[in-house]
């Protein structure tokens, strides 16, 4: 006789005083010559947003089918663990009657990942009052599951992202999160959903952290850029004066001497700009890859990409550090940005 051991894994709950609502849009959207295998006609955008609900009808698996098919081998993890990861959205949750009054975050996440696996952080923006658009690029990830119960097959999850490559997916990010922009303030004005589409606030990790710092001068909408250890190996970024707000954050291996192009970029800067470095954080403990382990009780990846601070408590710092930086640019202080707290030592 088998029995089922299968039990529910919550990921780091938001800390925020609302609950999350949760929602996709599958929109229209031409990437010319796009070099994914994907149909290069549409984008997918996550809707993370402030509620009331405290329960919801529509669930909203964490993993679906396929990724974890593909990530759980990767990782060696074993097989149906990644299925038991859960969060707390609350899938097509009411909207609030009323504007928070916070920007609208406009988020890109690294090649090749898909938007979903950044709920430690975003999702904790959303609880804290924020509404995020997050946008994945079907053709971009291994596997996109899409609200129509569609899927999109991807790049392989081992692609080499040449220079050539890389640029091309660079360029259709910085368009990405101009069509996000524009959709979503149509969307706004034909719903009258309480959200603010004179403010934006853009956000990404790796080569969506460089896009998010390109898009920001192109758009006065936009009030400031966070680049979560993105590199800038676009020339365009690197020589980019964003003349607003910029906030770097790097893994503890992502430096100035390792990476001339963030030295070159700061150099170019007119406007306000700091770059923190997390001591003993890896490049993928921006995103939601690192906790998996340690939700699911397996301990902590031990890998160049990930750092022995451990994906928990990284996501923590960076929601620390980034709301900090989103409240000092809507007028409120710098908190620990310009006063150091031992709580927040690394």
């Amino acid at each position: 006789l088998l029995v089922s051991t299968a039990i529910a894994a919550s990921l780091l709950q938001p800390d925020g005083p609302y609950r999350v609502g949760f929602t996709q849009f599958i929109i229209p959207h031409i990437t010319p010559h796009d070099p994914t295998p994907g149909p290069g006609n549409e984008l997918l955008f996550h809707l993370y947003y402030p509620t009331y609900n405290t329960s919801s009808p529509s669930p909203v698996p964490y993993f679906d089918p396929r990724s974890a098919e593909i990530w759980g081998p990767l990782l060696e993890l074993p097989e149906g663990s990644l299925n038991k990861l859960t969060t707390s959205l609350l899938g097509n949750a009411s909207f609030l009657d009323a504007p928070t009054g916070h920007p609208t975050v406009l988020f890109s996440p690294a090649a090749g990942f898909n938007a979903w696996m950044y709920y430690g952080l975003l999702a904790n923006l959303a609880s804290n009052g924020y509404t995020i658009l997050a946008i994945d690029h079907p053709g971009e990830p291994p596997a996109l599951r899409l609200p129509n119960g569609t899927e999109t097959i991807g790049l392989s999850v081992d692609v080499n992202f040449t220079a050539d490559l890389t640029r091309e997916v660079h360029a259709y990010r910085v368009a990405d999160l101009g069509a996000a922009l524009l959709w979503f303030s149509a969307f706004v004005s034909g719903t009258n959903a309480p959200f603010n589409t004179s403010q934006f606030l853009a956000l990404g990790h790796s080569i969506g952290g460089s896009a998010a710092i390109t898009f920001a001068p192109e758009n006065p909408k936009v009030q400031a850029a966070v680049n979560l250890d993105g590199g800038f190996s676009q020339h365009e970024t690197v020589m980019t004066d964003v003349r607003r707000p910029v906030f770097l954050m790097s893994s503890i291996n992502h430096t100035v001497q390792s990476d001339p192009s963030w030295a070159e970029f700061q150099e170019h800067q007119t406007g306000w700009w700091e770059s923190v470095s997390i001591y003993g954080s890896g490049h993928l403990d921006y995103c939601d890859i690192a906790m998996w382990k340690d939700t699911l009780g397996f301990g902590r990846f031990v890998q160049e990409q990930f750092g022995p601070v451990g994906g928990v408590r990284v996501t923590r710092i960076a929601r620390k550090y980034v709301g900090d930086f989103f409240a000092w640019v809507e007028g409120g202080d710098k908190g620990v940005l310009d006063t150091p707290s031992l709580e927040w030592r690394e």
